[in-house]
């Protein structure tokens, strides 16, 4: 980067935040900014940018640019980096959770032979004769 660029961006002008781009590019989902940029070209600026997130300042005219192409149709977006995409629809409001039933299928069987051992003792226990609480009978 030059020394005009590096006074440009140290006096704030030709450089844009993530959250600035975000403002001039509504129709791009904001987790997918910086592909977009990198895909179309966007300079960045190496210099630490004001945005406290640490992401790099973005070129004015070049975000301006791409978002008169994105406005024709014309810039390089993916279909599921825009924010009117299906894929934007769905991660914004996912459907309710699926629930799968619990059957008696094969991923089952080791824990329904730790139910029937715990059943089995219990039942085992309610048959045998009582002791009392006393452990004697068991160890002799």
């Amino acid at each position: 980067m030059g020394a005009a660029e590096e006074q440009d961006h140290q006096d704030g002008e030709g450089w844009l935040t993530k959250a600035e781009v975000r403002e001039m590019w509504p129709q791009i989902r904001p987790i997918s900014i910086t592909a977009v940029a990198r895909a179309n070209s966007v300079r960045t600026s190496t210099v630490r940018s004001p945005d406290p997130t640490g992401e790099p300042a973005y070129h004015a005219a070049d975000v301006r640019h791409v978002a008169a192409r994105i406005a024709r149709g014309e810039a390089d977006v993916a279909p599921w980096q825009r924010a009117d995409s299906d894929a934007a629809r769905d991660d914004a409001a996912p459907g309710p959770p699926v629930r799968h039933s619990a059957g008696w299928g094969p991923e089952n069987v080791p824990g329904l032979i730790l139910l029937a051992i715990i059943v089995g003792l219990m039942l085992w226990g309610l048959t045998s004769p009582d002791n009392h609480g006393t452990v004697t009978g068991f160890v002799r």
